[in-house]
């Protein structure tokens, strides 16, 4: 009787495991592996790349990433001759308030436009407009030219791209705003949103 009951407890054991089995094979037939998703936008392919968050686009021959694709960032209001004072030009300086209350979002802003500019030969010069204890250059509105411009991102009511002298204002009222600001920046220059 006990050598019954023992047989009878491998069977389910094995029935259990064959169930498991079936199971997850099932699943991965049906459901299969987790696929990029692919977006064109004006004939230029955008794939996601989930585990790293962010859209690839292959833009003039070159690989650029984006947080977010040109449908999201289009609407962001930017001034009239926006894409001339950005495009064609090999360096670009970037500043922002020390003490900003966004200082992460607006530094990690920074860092992508920079990563994705050397992609395409243009220097992102990262600075602060005002002495700081990290090394780096003090940069206002007050230095850009035709040749450098100054993008000085900084908190406002709205998120806008707007143009004060000669100086570039990237505004947005809350985190996720200047990454969407920054993208807007980066297809602008790129040529993806005319």
């Amino acid at each position: 009787m006990m050598k019954e009951g023992r047989q009878k407890k491998n069977w389910w054991l094995i029935i259990f495991i064959v169930f498991i089995m079936i199971g997850t094979s099932v699943s991965f037939v049906f459901f299969g592996v987790q696929q990029d998703e692919v977006v064109k936008y004006n004939g230029i392919k955008f794939v996601s790349s989930p585990i790293q968050n962010i859209w690839i686009a292959k833009i003039s021959g070159r690989e650029a990433a984006f947080s977010f694709l040109p449908a999201e960032v289009e609407g962001i209001k930017v001034f009239d001759d926006f894409q001339p004072r950005l495009q064609g030009k090999i360096e670009i300086d970037a500043t922002y308030d020390l003490n900003s209350t966004y200082r992460e979002p607006i530094a990690l802003a920074q860092h992508q436009l920079g990563l994705t500019l050397a992609q395409y030969g243009i220097f992102v010069r990262k600075g602060f407009t005002s002495n700081n204890s990290f090394n780096l250059p003090v940069i206002s509105c007050s230095d850009s030219t035709p040749n450098v411009p100054v993008v000085y991102f900084r908190h406002g009511n709205a998120t806008s791209i707007h143009l004060e002298n000669d100086c570039i204002i990237a505004e947005a009222a809350e985190n996720a705003g200047f990454i969407m600001v920054k993208d807007r920046l980066l297809y602008g220059m790129l040529g993806v949103i005319k």
